[in-house]
């Protein structure tokens, strides 16, 4: 539940420009933030079961979320401006007039939303590895 509360807002987002569907979708899925909760949980038994220290294994966690704040902030603003690019830019030569339409359609509805694309992927990601570690 909490994984497909999160994908809620990426979802919207790319769906729609209305700002009422995007404020309802952040309204329901505040459930997101405890998915952090069962990751926990399941990391801190791991580690438990593999004798590892938890002050290692929180450390571990420190660094590597550091690492992830330094770095998803770069992979989101180029993806961004290669969204940007792509919805202003679309090369079409050499194309049939109806692949031409879909892909001009494609980059005119994705474009900017290009990193809400990514999180959609990474959600449907965690759904697999949630499923597989039920």
């Amino acid at each position: 539940f909490a994984i497909a509360s999160s994908l809620l807002i990426p979802v919207t987002i790319l769906f729609t420009d209305s700002y009422r569907y995007i404020v309802l979708a952040g309204c329901l899925g505040l459930f997101g933030g405890t998915q952090k909760v069962g990751t926990s949980t399941v990391m801190t038994s791991l580690a438990t079961e593999s004798g590892i220290p938890q002050g290692q294994v929180q450390g571990e966690k420190a660094s590597m979320l550091a690492l992830l704040k330094i770095s998803m902030p770069l992979v989101y603003s180029a993806l961004y401006l290669k969204g940007k690019a792509w919805s202003s830019g679309s090369s079409t030569d050499g194309m049939s007039n109806t692949a031409s339409a879909g892909l001009e359609l494609l980059t005119e509805k994705i474009g900017r939303k290009l990193p809400y694309v990514l999180n959609i992927v990474l959600g449907i990601c965690a759904f697999g590895v949630a499923w597989q570690n039920l």
